[in-house]
């Protein structure tokens, strides 16, 4: 059964009362550049009292040192998080010793706690800031299979459909040959937004926005041409679960779900 997942900050925490009922469980508290990671940890207790499962990002090169990843992983697995993300985080604003996902998995301190689904990142449209991403996802797969944790490759928001799907096929084909369905693709979709609010999260995520360009320019930003997830939705295969990402806010994409009857 296709599930849906949905991606926050902590500052929109009162916004998730507007979901509509049993249609989300997992939530993804996003740790930005520049926030503590002790807000991550408050956010993720004020989910689980609300009756949500937290997926609290883990960014390697936000974490200073072994010590802060340990009390970050700690103050998690003390309030009950059973299911984390670890990601790199951005390359432009590290703080500290690590440089990519593996190497706060190579710590080792993941292992003293009982997290039992990591889930990982996937760049369908490509990573600028990693042209290795397939080949650094593999390493990562391999790593979580031997350490034997379930996980998820949660993908970010892509407007590529072909690309998608080929990637899609790639990567399913790689860990259910070689990880014995291991792992399940979690593919990133846009919230309903103004395509002008679109373009500016491309820019900044890194996702071709030429699709969006084009139509914004047919149409003008004055006509307030909103972005509809099915038109991507409807045309990407063999994904398995769909990981909301409202960059045009929690009610319309609320909306957007009652409409569609999710």
């Amino acid at each position: 059964m296709l599930k849906y997942s949905l991606e926050i900050i902590p500052k929109q925490l009162e916004r998730i009362e507007l979901l509509p009922k049993d249609k989300f469980k997992d939530i993804y508290v996003a740790f930005i550049p520049g926030d503590n990671y002790k807000n991550i940890i408050l956010a993720s207790k004020t989910l689980i009292t609300k009756g949500y499962n937290p997926v609290p990002h883990i960014p390697s090169r936000s974490i200073l040192n072994e010590i802060q990843l340990n009390d970050f992983l700690l103050g998690l697995n003390t309030i009950g998080v059973k299911k984390i993300l670890a990601i790199g985080g951005s390359p432009k604003n590290k703080i500290g010793i690590f440089d990519k996902t593996m190497d706060i998995f190579n710590t080792g301190i993941f292992n003293n706690y009982d997290f039992n689904h990591i889930n990982i990142a996937g760049h369908p449209e490509g990573n600028p800031d990693d042209l290795d991403s397939d080949e650094n996802l593999y390493e990562k797969c391999q790593w979580l299979y031997k350490n034997k944790y379930k996980s998820s490759i949660v993908t970010q928001w892509t407007l590529n459909i072909d690309l998608t799907n080929d990637w899609i096929k790639k990567i399913k084909t790689y860990t259910d040959t070689k990880y014995k369905n291991n792992f399940d693709i979690s593919i990133g979709i846009a919230g309903p937004a103004k395509l002008s609010t679109l373009i500016n999260y491309a820019k900044i995520c890194g996702v071709s926005a030429t699709s969006l360009i084009i139509k914004n320019k047919k149409f003008g930003l004055t006509k307030l041409i909103k972005h509809n997830p099915s038109e991507i939705l409807n045309n990407l295969n063999n994904y398995d679960n769909v990981h909301f990402f409202p960059f045009g806010g929690i009610k319309e994409l609320s909306n957007w779900i009652e409409k569609n009857k999710g």
